[in-house]
C-alpha cells in the first residue's frame, strides 16, 4: 500500500540535512554521499517506508560513527515545548471541551518532523488547530472509545510533540494507558529517555518497541511490545511512519492520529497535503 520508492526524495533530503549538520569539510560530505548513495542504490524499494528509513539510518548511523544523531536537536524540542506546557494546559483547562483541544494540541504538535527533510513552524501549526476544521475529525468517536477501553496503547512519534502527547494523555485521565516509543534512535522520533525528559511517566507507562524503525512494524517489535498490542482494547496511533506500517496490518481497534505532511498519505486519507486527521480505521 506504501512502498519506499515513493518515499525516497524525503530520504535523501533528510540525509543531506544530517551530513551537513555533523561534516565541516566537503571532502567528509562526500565520502559520505558516496557511502550512502551506494547503499541505496541496492536497497529494496518495495520496503514500506519505515522499513527504508530505518535501513537507510543504520547506514547513516554507521557512517556519522554516532549512535543518535538528533539527539541535541530531540532534547532541543522536549525543552521547548515542555517550557510551554503550561500554556498549552491553560488551553485545554479553559476550553469548553479540554479532550477535544488536548487532542487537537495532540495532532499539530506532530508537524515537529525532520523525518521529510521540509522547514516547519510549529506556532502557526498550533495557530492553526485553534481555528481550523480538521479533514477528518473523529474526535468525538474517539473519547467515547477510550473512556470504555480498559487497556489503552498510544503509539508515540515525535520528540517534542510528546509533550503535547503527554497533555492529552493527562486530559484522557486513562487508569490503565501505556505509551510506546521507539527501540532505539531513529531521526528524531522519540524513544524512552525522551519520554521521561518530558516527564510522560507521570501520566502513563512507558514502554520501548524493541525497533529501530519510524513506525510500528509489528513483526519486528519485542515479544514484551505485541503482547501489549494484542491486549489492548485501544490503539492510539500518533504520526505518518505508524500509520505507514499499522493500516490494514491489524483487527485491533485503532485512531490515528496525525498531520498528512506527504501527497501520498494525503492522498490516501482522500485529504489535502498539509491536512489535519483523526481517523478510527478497521481493516
Amino acid at each position: 500500500m506504501f512502498d519506499g520508492y515513493s518515499c525516497l526524495p524525503c530520504v535523501f533530503s533528510e540525509f543531506v540535512g544530517a551530513v551537513n549538520r555533523n561534516f565541516e569539510e566537503k571532502k567528509d560530505r562526500e565520502r559520505a554521499m558516496r557511502t550512502f548513495f551506494d547503499h541505496m542504490a541496492r536497497a529494496d524499494y518495495d520496503q514500506s517506508p519505515p522499513e527504508l528509513v530505518a535501513e537507510s539510518h543504520r547506514v547513516i548511523r554507521s557512517i556519522l560513527g554516532i549512535e543518535d544523531p538528533y539527539r541535541e536537536i530531540k532534547e532541543a524540542f522536549n525543552d521547548k515545548m515542555l517550557a510551554r506546557y503550561g500554556e498549552f494546559k491553560d488551553l485545554v483547562e479553559t476550553a469548553e471541551d479540554p479532550f477535544d483541544m488536548a487532542a487537537r494540541l495532540a495532532v499539530a504538535g506532530n508537524i515537529i518532523d525532520y523525518g521529510p527533510g521540509k522547514p516547519f513552524d510549529v506556532d502557526k501549526t498550533l495557530r492553526r488547530v485553534l481555528s481550523e476544521t480538521f479533514a477528518v475529525d473523529e474526535i468525538s468517536s474517539l473519547k467515547t472509545a477510550a473512556a470504555e477501553a480498559e487497556t489503552i496503547l498510544y503509539l508515540g512519534d515525535n520528540a517534542g510533540e510528546i509533550v503535547l502527547d503527554r497533555l492529552f494523555i493527562e486530559t484522557m485521565a486513562h487508569p490503565n494507558l501505556w505509551f510506546a516509543v521507539r527501540g532505539k534512535p531513529v531521526i528524531n522520533d522519540a524513544t524512552a529517555c525522551d519520554a521521561l525528559r518530558v516527564g510522560i511517566d507521570k501520566v502513563a507507562k512507558v514502554i520501548g518497541n524493541g525497533h529501530d524503525a519510524p513506525g510500528t512494524l509489528l513483526e519486528h517489535t519485542s515479544a514484551e511490545f505485541r503482547e501489549l498490542f494484542e491486549k489492548a482494547d485501544l490503539i492510539i496511533s500518533k504520526g505518518q511512519g505508524n500509520l505507514e506500517s499499522l493500516w490494514g496490518k491489524t483487527q485491533k481497534p485503532l485512531y490515528f492520529m496525525l498531520m498528512a505532511k506527504c501527497d501520498l498519505v494525503a492522498g490516501h486519507l482522500g485529504v489535502e497535503n498539509g491536512d489535519m486527521v483523526v481517523t478510527g480505521h478497521r481493516p
